[in-house]
């Protein structure tokens, strides 16, 4: 309780004013004198100088021991005129004024060396309590998962604030300070790993509490903040690779089956035919194989070379308008539909002209019929196609057994095989992670919808040409007739299988 009573008054950095301190010395004074009066009753006057002890000590503590000599004076004079026979008038020949003014000046000293002890004391405990939440600060801040540069800038900002200074900065390697800032080195060993800048006005006890006290916590948190940033960095690295070398595998063994498969038609076939001669039909049978299965290899390696310029961002585009319904067109001629029934196609007839790479989005939309074809099990596939404000939209459903919704995301992934693939038709696993790479190329975006054993729909939203925007967009202000063809209630229907 004493603690916690003196804590905000005695033990308190800066000394009240020296008015206020000049008023309680007098008022102290007064007070006393006038107690002395009834005291006076109960024991002899002489022995009651000690009641201005309290005024003496109070000043001594508060003010420091100049204004407690100055109350022991004014004390010992007023006991001295007021209270020492003569009363009224002054006798400083009286050895009682001296022994009382020698008592009070004993107490005022006293008083003021314990207060001033303990006011450094209440002021290096008040620094270093601060100096704590400091480095706790330092230590959430810069090792709490921040980039390196932004903890030391939350870093500078909180030790400015400690410190009362208008400016810090942290920065990496050695940096010179000059004449408006001081340069404190912070160092991991004997290596310089940062510099500390404060302004030049700091004072110099500052600068020794500084670098005595918060530049080697600073240094140890760089430190430790360097080498976590480079532990991240190397767990990171390790992930790249590993997944890299997850990625050689898959693509080793998607080589090794997609390219067994035609080698070995084409081995066979040629096995087959007889150098000496053989008949029109084998080798009419021989030459229908070998074409195939070289088409194959070709299909292949054009998707190989596509995802790896993907993947590098090393894919030229030549932009220009271009037809969505030709795109669709040739996208189809290059697929070999599943089943008699084939493609069914609906494309709005005012299809406003599209804006990208046409060879690109063409290659995209053959891969995602291919891998419709693929899952449809020999049923038709459903392309329909129609303007939605600045885009269109092209949505391709086909009536196979469905993506679970775990795997609506991993479809896209290189490599990757639905295990509901049909043993036949095996594909490579690049088709989808392609299409998407062509079309986010081309500003667009491909986003799927399944239910499974009902079938499953992608959607492709495609940017339509600058010039084909702003007027489409007036006509449609002026016309209230709905535009024909797959609205947005079509679009937003489920797939069904």
């Amino acid at each position: 309780m004493r603690t916690r009573f003196l804590s905000p008054l005695v033990l308190r950095d800066r000394r009240p004013s020296l008015a206020f301190g000049l008023a309680a010395a007098a008022s102290g004074i007064a007070l006393e004198t006038l107690a002395i009066y009834p005291l006076g009753h109960v024991a002899p006057t002489a022995s009651l100088s000690v009641v201005y002890v309290v005024a003496v000590v109070l000043t001594s503590v508060y003010w420091g021991t100049g204004l407690g000599l100055l109350t022991t004076f004014a004390s010992a004079l007023s006991f001295n005129y007021f209270h020492l026979p003569p009363v009224g008038r002054l006798t400083l020949g009286d050895s009682r004024t001296w022994i009382a003014f020698a008592s009070l000046a004993i107490a005022a000293v006293i008083s003021g060396l314990l207060g001033r002890i303990a006011r450094e004391r209440a002021h290096d405990a008040g620094e270093r309590r601060r100096e704590a939440d400091l480095q706790t600060e330092m230590a959430r801040i810069m090792l709490g998962g921040s980039r390196v540069d932004i903890a030391l800038a939350a870093t500078a900002r909180r030790i400015a604030t400690t410190l009362g200074s208008a400016s810090a900065a942290i920065e990496l390697g050695e940096s010179v300070g000059g004449d408006r800032r001081v340069a404190f080195a912070l160092r991991d060993g004997d290596t310089r790993i940062g510099t500390l800048l404060l302004p030049a006005t700091l004072p110099p006890g500052q600068r020794e509490r500084v670098r005595a006290r918060i530049v080697p916590i600073l240094q140890s948190m760089l430190a430790a903040s360097l080498e976590r940033a480079d532990l991240q960095a190397e767990v990171i690295e390790t992930a790249l690779v590993r997944r890299s070398d997850e990625t050689k595998t898959a693509v080793l063994r998607s080589v090794s089956h997609d390219l067994r498969t035609p080698l070995t038609a084409i081995l066979t076939a040629a096995s087959a035919l007889d150098p000496r001669g053989s008949p029109s039909g084998e080798v009419a049978e021989a030459r229908a194989v070998v074409i195939e299965a070289a088409m194959r290899l070709s299909r292949l390696v054009e998707k190989l070379l596509d995802l790896s310029r993907l993947q590098a961002g090393e894919l030229e585009q030549r932009h220009a308008g271009y037809s969505l319904e030709e795109v669709i067109g040739e996208a189809i001629a290059g697929v070999e539909a599943g089943g008699d029934s084939g493609f069914r196609i609906a494309v709005d007839e005012d299809l406003p002209q599209l804006w990208g790479d046409a060879g690109q989005i063409e290659r995209a939309f053959a891969n995602l019929l291919e891998n419709a074809v693929r899952y449809s099990g020999g049923k038709p596939v459903a392309v329909r196609a129609h303007a939605a404000g600045g885009q269109v939209r092209v949505r391709i459903t086909d009536q196979g057994p469905g993506v679970s919704p775990g795997e609506l995301e991993r479809i896209f992934l290189p490599f990757y095989r639905s295990p509901t693939a049909e043993p036949g038709h095996q594909g490579s696993g690049l088709g989808l992670a392609i299409a998407r790479g062509f079309v986010e190329l081309a500003g667009g975006r491909i986003t799927v919808e399944s239910l499974p054993g009902q079938g499953t729909s992608f959607t492709v939203e495609l940017p339509v040409a600058p010039s084909e925007v702003e007027p489409r967009e007036q006509a449609a202000s002026r016309s209230a007739t709905p535009a024909q063809g797959l609205g947005p209630a079509d679009a937003r229907e489920p797939a069904r299988r």
